[in-house]
């Protein structure tokens, strides 16, 4: 698997969310339990998925994108923080690649991004991400070292049940957080006049 030439990952800004919003609309196509919504109910446009995004980093929810030649070319989202598994973790809502640059590295490399963001917190909590049984997702999630740890079942907008795995990381703190929290306070230095005023 040969690495994405040129492709940089980094924190979504506000000038992204049209562009994931297109990209979601795609993804969510693709996702074997969003696949097709409710009878009487539409796809929801780019536009409004824009402004779903816009609500989601609102409550907390991380939004990274990969970007080639000033172009975006895939996204993740993950939620904001939640308690569950005995302690706090996040999930990984979407990972989506355009699809002429997959199997190049990108979905890795902002995979890493988001396990990076995440160990920067402190007391980082787990990730988990959860993908249908016998998807592209599942042979990713392997592939990328993800810890299958549970089945789940999840009922997608069509109504039905779909089978699927839960995977998880557990993330570390990051080692410059941890000097930081164990290094000492620096002293107060005394000015000197004070000093002479103090020695009377």
């Amino acid at each position: 698997m040969a690495l994405a030439p040129f492709c940089e990952v980094r924190r979504a800004t506000l000038a992204d969310v049209a562009a994931v919003a297109r990209f979601t609309v795609l993804a969510d196509r693709e996702s074997p339990h969003d696949s097709a919504p409710p009878s009487g109910r539409e796809e929801l446009s780019a536009p409004e998925l824009a402004l779903r995004l816009l609500d989601d980093l609102d409550d907390g929810h991380g939004l990274y994108v990969a970007e080639r030649e000033a172009r975006i070319i895939g996204f993740a989202q993950v939620t904001g923080l939640m308690v569950g598994d005995g302690g706090h973790l996040v999930e990984l809502r979407r990972l989506y690649v355009t699809l002429q640059l997959r199997r190049q590295g990108v979905g890795r490399q902002l995979l890493s991004l988001v396990l990076r963001d995440l160990a920067q917190r402190p007391n980082p909590p787990a990730l988990r991400a959860w993908a249908a049984t016998g998807s592209t997702a599942v042979r990713f999630l392997d592939a990328v070292d993800g810890t299958a740890m549970r089945q789940r079942w999840k009922v997608g907008q069509s109504g039905l049940a779909v089978r699927g795995m839960v995977y998880g990381w557990t993330i570390r703190e990051a080692p410059a957080r941890q000097a930081a929290a164990l290094r000492p306070p620096a002293r107060r230095q005394v000015p000197a006049t004070r000093g002479r005023v103090l020695a009377k």
